[in-house]
């Protein structure tokens, strides 16, 4: 009687399963609700078994399937049914995503400025933990190959010259960009910001190799140190110009 039960349950997790990986493959997740995509993210992490009640507590702690994934691995813990080895699955999620688009770059080589700064803006806008990229500059003028240099829970990640060195003969790339993001910051460049590009650029010129710019990636959009101004300004939510409407309201 109990095999009974239990090969009926497998039945109708395997069932539902399917019928939300259909739903995914025709129309997204964006064709789903906050329970099934991250129900349908917990599927990899879960092979057999209803995930939903988890998807549910996990939705309940952390409200949205983008905090879920920038959770730590202690606080996903804290979730009921949430062992070490699946918070650090679920937390390892993200770097998938970071991986497939570095890796995306090393075969298609950006041609354009604007390519360049599509890309930084998909990479690093929305990371939670401030990190560093150096990209190279081939001899047909093309960006190719990104590498992380640093990345740090603190509000500031630092240089390492020999990681530089070792990224330019590797490559045997003509020139660089420096790209850091300020998470949940105004892309505007701090005193340390400026100090450091200045010295980088002092560094590159006995290198051999072009420091072309240093750029910072924040909430509000891209500043090019080299430029001295925001070269990408992202769209603003409605919560924005919402907030505009209270500031300034309409005249009678």
């Amino acid at each position: 009687m109990e095999n009974d039960k239990n090969q009926k349950g497998k039945c109708i997790h395997d069932g539902h399963r399917k019928r939300l990986t259909e739903t995914v493959n025709r129309v997204g997740l964006d064709g789903l609700s906050n329970v099934q995509a991250l129900e349908y993210i917990l599927f990899f992490i879960f092979p057999r078994g209803d995930v939903n009640p988890l998807a549910h507590r996990l939705l309940g702690r952390f409200q949205n399937v983008q905090t879920v994934l920038e959770a730590s691995v202690e606080d996903l813990m804290e979730v009921k049914g949430v062992g070490e080895m699946t918070a650090q699955k679920i937390h390892s999620l993200l770097e998938v995503f970071y991986y497939y688009t570095s890796e995306k770059l090393k075969y298609q080589p950006l041609k354009s400025v604007g390519d360049f700064l599509d890309y930084i803006e998909q990479l690093l806008r929305y990371r939670a933990e401030e990190e560093l990229y150096i990209f190279g500059v081939n001899s047909s003028g093309y960006i190719i190959q990104g590498r992380r240099l640093a990345k740090g829970r603190t509000s500031s990640v630092s240089i390492e010259m020999r990681d530089v060195a070792l990224y330019v003969s590797t490559t045997k790339v003509h020139g660089v960009y420096l790209v850091h993001n300020h998470p949940d910051g105004s892309s505007t460049p701090s005193k340390q910001d400026l100090v450091s590009f200045e010295n980088m650029q002092g560094v590159f010129n006995f290198s051999g190799c072009k420091l072309i710019d240093s750029m910072v990636v924040g909430n509000d959009g891209i500043y090019s140190m080299a430029r001295k101004n925001t070269v990408r300004i992202f769209s603003r939510g409605v919560e924005y110009f919402q907030s505009l409407l209270l500031d300034n309201p309409p005249q009678e």
